[in-house]
């Protein structure tokens, strides 16, 4: 399709025939590129919406060279990024496996004895302490929806800290 008499390629019959004629040539370069055909599908719809946002200033005749070039870019600078997130990743397991297994199992063990504390609270220093620890819940927030007080909030908490760390202390 001859395409030199457009100005620009924001006629959707234009812009429909560039991608008819140009995404199965670009999803075939990239995909032979990079060895991946769902990233390769991305880019091209990444560099035809490109092409679509700027068509007033991309002739049609430089929509190839354009979509190509886009998609290239796009294609490098996700690789980029994986490569980028690999290596941190890496580095974040590396860092992280420094537990044995003695450490887990103390971990899980003082766990128990946390959460076996936390039932054995009253329901009203438990429901507290849930909802301030849990659910990120300020004083006044508890006040409001338990319809008591700032101060009996307080109270209830710390009460409930004071027979929490007693449990535990108690339990190592």
């Amino acid at each position: 399709m001859d395409f030199s008499q457009a100005k620009h390629s924001c006629d959707e019959f234009i812009y429909n025939a560039l991608f008819r004629s140009i995404a199965p040539l670009l999803r075939n370069f990239l995909y032979a590129r990079y060895k991946d055909v769902e990233k390769a599908n991305d880019m091209v719809q990444e560099a035809f919406l490109a092409l679509w946002k700027n068509c007033s200033n991309v002739l049609p005749a430089m929509a190839k060279a354009y979509v190509f070039r886009v998609a290239q870019n796009q294609m490098l600078k996700s690789i980029d990024k994986e490569k980028t997130k690999d290596k941190h990743i890496h580095f974040i397991q590396k860092s992280t496996n420094y537990e044995t297994p003695h450490y887990q199992l103390e971990f899980s063990e003082f766990d128990r004895k946390v959460q076996a504390a936390i039932t054995s609270l009253p329901e009203g220093q438990r429901e507290v302490f849930l909802m301030n620890r849990i659910e990120k819940l300020t004083y006044t927030e508890i006040a409001e929806l338990l319809e008591v007080s700032v101060k009996a909030v307080e109270k209830r908490m710390h009460k409930a800290l004071q027979k929490l760390r007693a449990d535990i202390h108690e339990n190592i």
